[in-house]
């Protein structure tokens, strides 16, 4: 982190939220926006050859060759370990944002927070903390009682749910992934479970969100 001031990268697919974050942010003063991006690949080369401290980003965005928010997320770790992760979601799954937590992100805000929980994020993630918005604290809360859908899904349930809403079937995913049909579908049926996902209307609706990006 540099002495007195955050350097920050943006990313975000919506240009209309990019412009709000960008207003509020532009306005403290131990804040720089060094760059804003569109895309992944845009934001993967951004910060190959910029030093920053902070990007802000949704859990998933335009770009994504796999579609799949925790693939993007990972990546990002993966490739700039040192750099602190605050992201923004819709998603209101406990498994979902357990699991974002779990890549090692620094901060995860709600698509609605108050644009000040932005700022606070940044702060407290380039401090070397860890920061949840009220929002996401709360849901969270609401089910953190049932021990099941508190539980992150497992990559080879994250696989199967990926698949299966990019249209797949589930002989098509065995046969890929070279396993049994009884076992894809206990998969399948298990993520759905931590999900909070009861039928496969309800799944279609959620993949239709992370595939336009809303979460």
């Amino acid at each position: 982190m540099r002495k007195f001031n955050i350097g920050v990268v943006l990313a975000h697919d919506t240009p209309l939220v990019l412009d709000g974050l960008k207003c509020a942010l532009n306005s403290i003063s131990k804040i720089t926006i060094l760059a804003s991006c569109e895309t992944s690949p845009e934001l993967f080369s951004t910060l190959s050859g910029t030093q920053c401290d902070v990007v802000v980003t949704n859990y998933s965005i335009r770009g994504n060759s796999s579609g799949d928010g925790l693939h993007y997320l990972s990546r990002l770790r993966r490739l700039h370990p040192k750099v602190k992760v605050v992201v923004l979601t819709s998603h209101k799954q406990p498994a979902i944002i357990k699991s974002v937590l779990s890549l090692g992100v620094s901060g995860i805000l709600a698509r609605h927070d108050d644009a000040g929980e932005v700022v606070t994020a940044i702060h407290v993630c380039a401090s070397g903390g860890e920061y949840v918005s009220p929002q996401v604290r709360a849901a969270l809360a609401c089910f953190q009682a049932d021990t099941e859908q508190s539980q992150p899904l497992s990559p080879r349930e994250s696989e199967v749910m990926r698949l299966y809403i990019s249209g797949m079937t589930i002989g098509e995913i065995a046969a890929l992934l070279k396993k049994g049909k009884q076992t894809i579908s206990c998969q399948k049926m298990s993520a759905m479970r931590k999900l909070g996902i009861r039928s496969n209307i309800d799944l279609i609706r959620y993949g239709l969100d992370i595939s336009h990006g809303r979460h």
